[in-house]
């Protein structure tokens, strides 16, 4: 309902434009023709120009930044066809006639300042608003503890001896020697369950994680 109101607002401001045009083109007006006339046709297109441009500010919705200066805009348009409808005939002429102009030219550039300053400010925000959500989308949530887990480590040794079997019949082939850090991650996962630690990690840490507790699974097992 809203952009039908202000598209027939277009429309109107439009049509006057159009009527003061045709009025110019049939009469033939120029600086000695009728006064009435004149001030008719020109007051038609001098309103018909801001009432456009508001009628295009409110189908597009731009009067979140762009109020202010579309008041102030036909505000001043509309004093300059006030003067020109007192001082037109016999107090046209200079410097009334370059107060009038440049009043309304001012009137102009007000409203279209405003128009071009709303669209620049929302593509600004959009663009803003675009960085936002992909900052959102790929934000990593930090550790409330940060956590470290170390990569067991494991050595293995040959131990060769001249002998093949032992004292008591038993064979002596080769020995591992197994370094890790059993008691630490023990901890770590026991922490973790009671809630005094959360953790979120990423796919691959997932991994390495499981990759040590498989390999700690299988060295409780052997023992």
């Amino acid at each position: 309902m809203k952009y039908f109101r202000y598209s027939l607002v277009f429309s109107f401001g439009l049509g006057l434009i159009l009527l003061g045009l045709a009025f110019i083109i049939h009469f033939q007006l120029h600086y000695g023709s009728n006064p009435f006339l004149v001030k008719f046709t020109f007051t038609l297109i001098g309103l018909g120009v801001p009432i456009a441009l508001h009628g295009v500010s409110g189908m597009l919705g731009y009067f979140r930044y762009s109020k202010v200066a579309g008041v102030v805009g036909l505000t001043l348009c509309l004093t300059a066809i006030v003067l020109f409808l007192v001082l037109y005939p016999k107090d046209w002429y200079y410097p009334n006639v370059t107060f009038v102009a440049t009043l309304y030219a001012f009137g102009l550039i007000s409203l279209f300042g405003g128009l071009f300053g709303e669209v620049v400010q929302r593509i600004v925000e959009s663009r803003a608003e675009e960085k936002r959500r992909e900052s959102l989308d790929f934000e990593e949530v930090k550790f409330v503890e940060p956590v470290e887990v170390p990569e067991s480590e494991i050595v293995a040794k040959d131990f060769d001896y001249n002998v093949e079997f032992g004292p008591l019949g038993e064979r002596i082939g080769k020995v591992v020697k197994v370094k890790d850090n059993v008691d630490y991650d023990a901890d770590m996962l026991n922490r973790v369950k009671d809630g005094k630690r959360e953790v979120k990690v990423k796919d691959d840490e997932i991994s390495e994680i499981s990759r040590i507790l498989k390999d700690m699974e299988s060295r409780m097992k052997k023992d």
